[in-house]
């Protein structure tokens, strides 16, 4: 990738949810030459709700390139304004106006920016991202339920990875009484590679679902949970790769 304007390669792909096999586009972290090419994407799928689960600097090293202005800018033929932003403990949220130059069309993005996911490892507490991931969903349901979310972190596996499987895990734990992590994040992968890529993500992610069906019950309940087996063969990441 070298930034030509007339490329169109980025670093993404569609995921499955719960609810559609393109529920998601998992993407790279844009970098400095790929900015145009993250907002083009925004345009041409229809994405009204990114999540962002990386700082743009961590310890000292450049994990995503701030693609969004503090005011207005254009990305090629896109017009993108920075409307608002309310900055949280955990996570902060942005409402952009993006506009299609040629065609004069406006549309309005909403982003979900979770700060506080430490660079080495996995957030303090399941009830963190659990709370994020709902407010997230609340918005999906409603501006999103047509078109992909766009989910992304550095490189787009292991934050985003593990982010896509517990939006689908708490829809099986609601609406089937059962959770198949091993199975998830297997679909996942044979989507894009190395989603969920460390073993601390795997087991935050059974933490997750531990924790939902504990806070739904408040006592341990009769779940059928079908990751019983293979739970090693999914890894192909046998040393802890960084997210």
């Amino acid at each position: 990738m070298c930034g030509n304007p007339f490329d169109d390669y980025i670093n993404a792909n569609y995921v499955p949810g719960y609810n559609s096999r393109k529920e998601f586009i998992a993407a790279q972290g844009p970098l400095p030459v790929t900015v145009n090419e993250f907002w083009r994407m925004i345009w041409e799928k229809n994405v009204y709700t990114i999540v962002m689960l990386t700082k743009c600097n961590e310890l000292g090293r450049v994990k995503c390139e701030k693609y969004w202005p503090s005011g207005t800018n254009h990305y090629h033929n896109i017009s993108v304004t920075t409307t608002s932003e309310i900055s949280l403990d955990s996570w902060t949220i942005r409402d952009f106006k993006i506009k299609n130059v040629k065609t004069a069309e406006t549309r309005y993005v909403r982003q979900f920016h979770f700060t506080a996911w430490p660079d080495h490892g996995v957030p303090q507490t399941t009830e963190v991202l659990i709370d994020f991931r709902h407010l997230v969903r609340e918005h999906m349901d409603q501006y999103s339920r047509h078109s992909p979310t766009v989910v992304h972190c550095s490189a787009g596996v292991g934050r985003t990875g593990t982010f896509i499987a517990i939006d689908h895990l708490i829809f099986q734990i609601e609406r089937e009484s059962m959770v198949d992590v091993y199975g998830n994040v297997n679909d996942m992968r044979m989507h894009r590679p190395l989603m969920v890529q460390t073993e601390e993500q795997y087991v935050y992610l059974h933490q997750c679902a531990y924790d939902i069906i504990r806070s739904r019950t408040g006592t341990n309940v009769d779940l059928i949970y079908q990751n019983t087996e293979a739970l090693h063969s999914i890894y192909q990441n046998v040393k802890y790769i960084k997210s």
